[in-house]
């Protein structure tokens, strides 16, 4: 596994219920060691961390460092902060993130996952960074417990005026070598309201496959912020309910707990 791969990813929406929704699309995103900043900045001469580029990755833009102009906190340095919190007495040796790179500059984040394992290469620990179009970020952290991956935790933070601030989430991510699945199924009581996936590939980060992906994917600069306001506008006149945007949670993060439920 290299510092940093490419995942060109099928990304699908489905809103259930009446009326219900369908969104498909491609993504394009990075799986990156926050270990190994300086060797996935040597990968590809089109990809850099912390400099502008074609494609490229800021620290900045993430945890605490998020809306802070303070000096930038390496991102594993925070995992393995937000690690002894939870589970004080375990060792943290990998830290990886999932999210959509800066393309010529810019980009949106619906959601990033950092994933932090033991010696053994055991996922430990989850961070599920959700972001919305207000400039406003939450974290849903939780572990899994003897191999089951499935967290559930209570929704406290806006993320579309379509569905309120209230429910929970069901959130599990699978790795290996060669594929990444990620699934968020939102519930209202006992009713599914929401299922997101995105399933894909991933292979090494280089000049002919950041290419490659740009070009299979279709990537622009803010391309998920635009197809989330165009799907907004096809809510909208469904006459769906609004609810306004409330206050953000105090606290920038919450603990998920393990989840003993299928998705």
């Amino acid at each position: 596994m290299a510092a940093c791969d490419l995942m060109i990813s099928d990304i699908h929406h489905t809103r259930h219920g009446q009326p219900s929704h369908f969104l498909a699309r491609r993504g394009l995103s990075i799986w990156i060691d926050l270990d190994q900043l300086a060797a996935a900045n040597r990968q590809s001469r089109f990809f850099s961390v912390g400099q502008f580029n074609v494609m490229s990755f800021f620290e900045s833009d993430y945890g605490p460092n998020f809306g802070n102009k303070k000096p930038v906190t390496s991102l594993s340095a925070y995992v393995r902060d937000m690690a002894s919190k939870i589970l004080p007495h375990a060792h943290v040796a990998h830290v990886r993130l999932l999210t959509f790179p800066r393309i010529m500059g810019v980009s949106f984040n619906p959601l990033s996952v950092y994933v932090a394992q033991n010696d053994l290469g055991v996922d430990i620990l989850y961070i599920y960074e959700v972001r919305n179009t207000f400039g406003d970020m939450h974290a849903y952290i939780g572990t899994p417990v003897d191999g089951h991956s499935i967290l559930e935790a209570q929704k406290i933070f806006h993320v579309s005026p379509f569905f309120p601030v209230s429910g929970r989430y069901r959130l599990h991510i699978r790795h290996d070598q060669a594929q990444i699945k990620l699934v968020m199924r939102y519930l209202i009581g006992t009713k599914p309201a929401l299922t997101a996936t995105m399933r894909g590939g991933v292979a090494p980060l280089s000049n002919r496959s950041l290419w490659a992906g740009l070009w299979r994917t279709g990537q622009w600069p803010l391309r998920p912020l635009l197809s989330i306001h165009v799907e907004a506008a096809k809510l909208w006149m469904k006459n769906l309910q609004f609810y306004k945007r409330p206050s953000p949670p105090a606290s920038p993060w919450s603990q998920a707990r393990n989840s003993l439920h299928r998705l």
